[in-house]
């Protein structure tokens, strides 16, 4: 395997796993009463939150509300962008079904008692995936220009 090839999947598998696997964290050390969370609690018998943390802060609300979605929406542009195959010319593309993507899942929340829907969840999603396609477009032409 030719080793740009082997650092390019590594650098894409890499802004796909750390941005959940932080995401993760945050979400089980700020949100002690989720469902998810308990079972996680019951699993490891143990549960380490950050229950000390001030709820009312302007950054726990941002990293709670804000933070986890653009670190989803980020995610999911490098994992599609990666799944199509790195192709650069259908960047776009992936960039509008991400987006698409992200809105529905939002609006439907308008219709379920599962989740709250917020107009800003859509906008940092929104900017995460833009950061990330132009990041994804920086990366590339680097890698052009190394050829």
């Amino acid at each position: 395997m030719d080793c740009r090839i082997k650092n390019r999947a590594t650098f894409f598998v890499a802004n796909i796993i750390i941005p959940l696997l932080v995401g993760a964290f945050i979400y089980y050390v700020s949100s002690p009463n989720v469902i998810f969370v308990r079972r996680v609690d019951d699993f490891i018998n143990d549960g380490n939150h950050l229950l000390y943390l001030n709820e009312s802060s302007v950054l726990f609300d941002f990293l709670r509300n804000y933070f986890l979605d653009m670190l989803w929406g980020y995610a999911l542009v490098f994992s599609l962008h990666f799944m199509n195959g790195n192709n650069a010319a259908e960047l776009n593309k992936v960039f509008v079904i991400a987006f698409t993507f992200s809105a529905v899942l939002e609006i439907l929340q308008l219709t379920s008692s599962r989740g709250t829907f917020d107009v800003f969840d859509i906008v940092v999603e929104f900017l995460a995936e833009l950061i990330a396609v132009f990041i994804i477009k920086s990366y590339t032409k680097e890698i052009s220009n190394e050829k």
